[in-house]
C-alpha cells in the first residue's frame, strides 16, 4: 500500500469515528430535551443509553444504567412486548436504586430497521399517585402555598364536579378567573375536537382511575389554542373513600409546535425528495447524480502533500487522476441518459464506462476537478463523447455541486444536452456563409476580369483581321486570343460557382446533351478508361443552359477520370424519377473518406497538387445545379469508387435547336447606335466595332448621360447596346426610359454576370438580345446584324 493511500485510509477511519461520535452526541442531546425518562436498550435488554430524567427516576447514574439490564429495572416481562418488533404500551413498576418501587407507564418503540440489530426506545412516565384528602386546615394551607408558585395549572374537584381548588397558574393558562372557572363548570376549556376523548378519561377519574401526561388542545378565553399535558388522579380520604379528583396540567405548546414543524419539514423533505426523484428520472435531459466525497478527501490529501495546481499535477501524475475517477460513486442515472448511451439499465451503463470514458473524458474530468477545487460550484464544458455503440455525439455538460454541510462534495448533479445536430447545423450555416462570401468575391472578380478579357480578346481579334495570313505577328495575336478564351472559361466557372452567371434557360433534352459530348468525353478520359453510357429513353425535359449542362457533365467526367490514375470504368446514366431527372456519373476509382466527402463541393478545395487543379470544378457543378433548381449528392467509399447524382426538376416543353452563329455581313449598316458602358476600355472597343460595321455611334458612361445624349440627338436611334450592371440606372431600366421617346429602337444587352438584375433566377429571357462578356468583334457584329435585319 502506498503512503498516500495509507494516509487516506487512516483519515477515512478517523472521519467515520468522528461522525459516529457526532451522531451519539446529537442523539443524546435530543433525548435530554424530552420531558419523559427515556432508556434505549437492545434485544437482550442491555441498556445502551439513557437521559437525565431516567437517571433521576431510577436513582442510577448514566454509567450505572448502561451496565444494567432493562429487566432489572422494569421486570422480566419487559422484553416479551418487544419480541414481535412492534410498539407497545404497558403499566409496570420501576425498581429504584434504593429498592423502592414506583408505578410507571411505559411506551416502547422499535427504532432500528428490520435487517439491523433490534434497538428499543422506551419512554417511562410516573403514574400520578392517588391523593388523599387533607386532614387539617394546616395541611391545606401548606398545599396552597406549595402550588402558588407553580407554572403548572393545579386543579381539584369534588365528586359533584365542582371546583374546590385552582392555583394562580390556572388563570394564566386558561385566561379564565377563578369565579369564571367555578361558573363554567368542569373542563370547559377543552377543544371541541378533543372533548370526547378527554371526557372519557375524566369520567374514569371518578371511578378511582388515573391518567398520566395525556395531551390535548386547550382553548383560552380569548380563543387562542394551546397544547397541554394533563396528569390526573383521584383524591382518597383516610377511610379509603374517593372524595374528589385532582390534577396538574402544563403548557407543552412550544414542544408540540416544534414537533409539528419537524413533522412538516420531514414531510416536505419526503415530498420534495419524491418530486426531485420524479423530475430527475423523467427529465428529457440526460442526468447523473454522483458522490464526490471520496474524491475530495483524496484531493485534500494531495494538496497537503504539496500538489498545488491540479491541472499541472495531473499532467505528470495520470495515476492520481485515474484514482479520482475510481473514487466517484454514481448514485443514479436517469432514463434520458440511459437512452442517450443506449443502455437499458443503470448497471449496463456502469459496466461499460470504459467505452465512454476516453482520453477526452479524462481531460474534461481534470478540468472539472480543478474548477470545483477552486471553490466554484458550477462547471461547464462542451466536448465529444461516444455512446455504447461507438456513435460520436457532441454534448454540452453542466456539473453542479449541491450545497451540503461542510461542503463535502457528497452530491454532484451532472446534466448534459445533445448538441450534435445543432453543431452540424452551425457548421452548415458557417459553410453557407463562407460560400456566400466567396461567391460575392468570385462574382466581383469575374465581373472585372470579364471586362479586361473583353478588351484583350476584342482588340486581338481586330488586329488579327487586319493582318495578312503570312504575317508572323498573327501567330502571337492568336496565342493572346487563345489565352483570353481560356481566361473566359475560368471566369465562367467562377460565375457558375457564385450563381451569377448569365444563362439562357430553355427546355433541354439531357440525353441529347450527353450524346453531343460523347466524342469529346472519350478523348478527355483516355484509352485506359472504359466509358459506359446508359440513357433512359423516357427521359423527361429539364430547364437549363446548354453550355452549363455541358460544363456540369465535363467537370464530373474529369473528376471521375482523375480518381482513376491507373484506369477503370466510368458510367454515365440518366433515369426518369418523378418529379426529377437523374444524371449519374460514377467511377471505380480510389474513392473518398468521410472528411473529403463533406468538403468536396467547397470552392478551392482539392486533393490534387496546387499546380494541377483549382478546386473549382465540383463547386461549379454545385452552383450550376442549384441555380437550375436541382440538387447534387455524392456517395463514395475508399477503394471502391464514387458516384455523383444530379437531380434536375422536370419541365414541360420541347427542346429547341441552338441558333447557328453567323458572321456579320460584309455590307455596311446605317443609322445611329447608342453605346452605354461604364468601363472606358470596353466602351471604346464596342464603339470601334460598331463604327467598323458602318453605324454612327453615340456613347455614354451611364444611364443618366445616355438619356441626355439621346435627347440631344436629332434623329432616331436604331439600336441601344448597353451594359446590364451600371452605377445608378441599370441597363433594363435605361431601355425602358428610352423606349418612351424611341419606340422603334432595338436593344442588345451585354454583361459578364447579372447579380439577379435580369430575372429572379439570374436568367436571360430568350426573347432579349444578349452578348456575353468577353465577346469578340464577330460575336457582337452577328448580334447587331441579327437584331437589325
Amino acid at each position: 500500500m502506498s503512503e498516500p493511500q495509507r494516509q487516506l485510509d487512516s483519515q477515512r477511519v478517523s472521519e467515520l469515528t468522528r461522525r459516529a461520535e457526532l451522531w451519539q452526541r446529537r442523539y443524546k442531546a435530543l433525548l435530554e430535551g424530552l420531558d419523559d425518562a427515556v432508556i434505549v436498550y437492545n434485544e437482550t435488554g442491555a441498556i445502551v443509553t439513557a437521559n437525565a430524567a431516567a437517571e433521576s427516576l431510577s436513582g442510577l447514574s448514566h454509567d450505572e444504567l448502561i451496565t444494567t439490564n432493562i429487566r432489572d429495572l422494569l421486570g422480566p416481562g419487559t422484553l416479551e412486548g418487544t419480541a414481535a418488533r412492534e410498539d407497545y404500551t404497558a403499566d409496570l413498576e420501576l425498581t429504584r436504586r434504593d429498592g423502592s418501587r414506583r408505578s410507571v407507564t411505559i411506551h416502547a418503540k422499535v427504532v432500528s430497521l428490520a435487517e439491523e440489530p433490534l434497538l428499543v426506545q422506551c419512554h417511562i412516565r410516573l403514574v400520578l399517585p392517588k391523593i388523599k384528602a387533607p386532614v387539617s386546615d394546616h395541611a391545606e394551607t401548606r398545599f396552597r402555598l406549595m402550588t402558588k408558585n407553580l407554572t403548572e395549572m393545579v386543579l381539584a374537584y369534588d365528586m359533584d364536579r365542582r371546583l374546590t381548588f385552582a392555583n394562580p397558574a390556572a388563570e394564566t393558562l386558561t385566561g379564565y378567573s377563578l369565579a369564571e372557572l367555578e361558573r363554567e363548570g368542569f373542563i370547559c376549556w377543552v377543544h371541541a375536537d378533543d372533548r370526547d376523548r378527554m371526557i372519557q378519561h375524566w369520567d374514569r377519574l371518578f371511578e378511582a382511575h388515573s391518567f398520566y401526561e395525556e395531551e390535548y388542545r386547550l382553548v383560552t378565553k380569548d380563543g387562542r389554542v394551546k397544547w397541554v399535558a394533563a396528569s390526573w388522579g383521584p383524591i382518597i380520604d383516610d377511610h379509603g373513600i374517593q372524595v374528589g379528583v385532582q390534577g396538574r396540567e402544563r403548557d407543552v405548546t412550544e414542544r408540540r409546535m416544534a414537533e409539528e414543524t419537524l413533522r412538516q419539514s420531514e414531510h416536505s423533505l419526503r415530498v420534495n425528495e419524491q418530486r426531485y426523484r420524479t423530475l430527475f428520472e423523467e427529465s428529457p435531459f440526460p442526468m447523473w447524480e454522483e458522490d464526490f466525497s471520496r474524491v475530495k478527501i483524496y484531493l485534500d490529501t494531495l494538496s497537503s502533500m504539496g500538489a498545488g495546481d491540479l491541472r499541472e499535477h495531473f499532467k505528470s501524475h495520470s495515476e492520481d487522476l485515474e484514482e479520482c475517477v475510481r473514487r466517484v460513486q454514481i448514485l443514479a442515472i436517469n432514463r434520458a441518459a440511459r437512452d442517450f448511451y443506449g443502455a437499458r439499465e443503470k448497471d449496463e451503463l456502469l459496466a461499460n464506462l470504459a467505452a465512454i470514458f476516453d482520453e477526452t473524458a479524462y481531460e474534461v474530468f481534470c478540468e472539472e476537478l480543478a474548477t470545483l477545487a477552486d471553490n466554484q460550484s458550477i462547471f461547464k464544458a462542451e466536448f465529444q463523447t461516444r455512446t455504447l455503440s461507438g456513435e460520436p455525439r457532441t454534448v454540452s455538460m453542466i456539473v453542479s455541486l449541491a450545497p451540503t454541510p461542510n461542503r463535502d462534495w457528497s452530491r454532484v448533479i451532472v446534466s448534459f444536452f445533445d448538441v450534435t445536430d445543432r453543431k452540424r447545423l452551425e457548421e452548415q450555416v458557417l459553410q453557407s456563409q463562407k460560400l456566400e462570401s466567396l461567391g460575392r468575391l468570385a462574382g466581383g472578380i469575374a465581373h472585372d476580369f470579364n471586362n479586361l478579357l473583353t478588351v484583350i480578346t476584342g482588340y486581338a481579334d481586330l488586329l488579327i483581321h487586319g493582318l495578312q495570313l503570312e504575317d508572323p505577328v498573327r501567330r502571337g495575336l492568336s496565342e493572346i486570343l487563345n489565352a483570353g478564351t481560356r481566361g473566359a472559361e475560368l471566369t465562367q466557372q467562377l460565375l457558375a460557382f457564385s450563381r451569377k452567371q448569365v444563362v439562357q434557360m430553355r427546355p433541354l433534352n439531357l440525353n441529347d446533351v450527353v450524346r453531343e459530348a460523347e466524342g469529346m468525353l472519350k478523348r478527355v478520359i483516355g484509352e485506359d478508361v472504359d466509358l459506359a453510357i446508359d440513357l433512359d429513353p423516357s427521359g423527361a425535359m429539364v430547364k437549363g443552359d446548354r453550355g452549363q449542362m455541358h460544363q456540369v457533365l465535363m467537370n464530373l467526367v474529369i473528376n471521375g477520370r482523375e480518381a482513376m490514375p491507373h484506369g477503370g470504368r466510368l458510367n454515365i446514366e440518366t433515369r426518369n424519377l418523378k418529379p426529377y431527372l437523374l444524371l449519374r456519373v460514377s467511377d471505380t476509382g480510389i474513392g473518398m473518406d468521410t472528411e473529403t466527402k463533406t468538403r468536396v463541393f467547397e470552392p478551392f478545395f482539392t486533393t490534387k497538387h496546387p499546380a494541377k487543379g483549382t478546386g473549382l470544378g465540383l463547386a461549379t457543378v454545385f452552383g450550376i445545379v442549384t441555380q437550375a433548381g436541382g440538387h447534387v449528392s455524392v456517395e463514395s467509399e475508399p477503394g471502391i469508387g464514387s458516384a455523383f447524382s444530379v437531380y434536375f426538376p422536370h419541365v414541360a416543353g420541347h427542346a429547341k435547336p441552338e441558333a447557328a452563329r453567323v458572321r456579320p455581313l460584309v455590307s455596311k449598316g446605317s443609322g445611329a447606335v447608342l453605346v452605354v458602358e461604364d468601363q472606358p476600355e470596353v466602351r471604346t472597343l464596342t464603339c470601334t466595332i460598331v463604327r467598323n460595321l458602318g453605324y454612327a455611334v453615340l456613347e455614354a458612361v451611364d444611364g443618366a448621360e445616355a438619356l441626355v445624349v439621346a435627347e440631344r440627338h436629332a434623329g432616331p436611334i436604331r439600336l441601344l447596346i448597353s451594359d446590364v450592371i451600371m452605377p445608378g440606372m441599370n441597363g433594363p431600366e435605361l431601355a425602358a426610359q428610352l423606349a418612351l421617346t424611341q419606340p422603334q429602337m432595338k436593344t442588345i444587352f451585354m454583361s459578364g454576370y447579372t447579380d439577379r438584375i435580369m430575372s429572379e433566377a439570374g436568367e436571360i429571357d430568350t426573347s432579349i438580345a444578349f452578348v456575353q462578356k468577353p465577346f469578340t468583334p464577330d460575336h457582337l457584329g452577328a448580334a447587331v446584324h441579327r437584331v437589325l435585319s
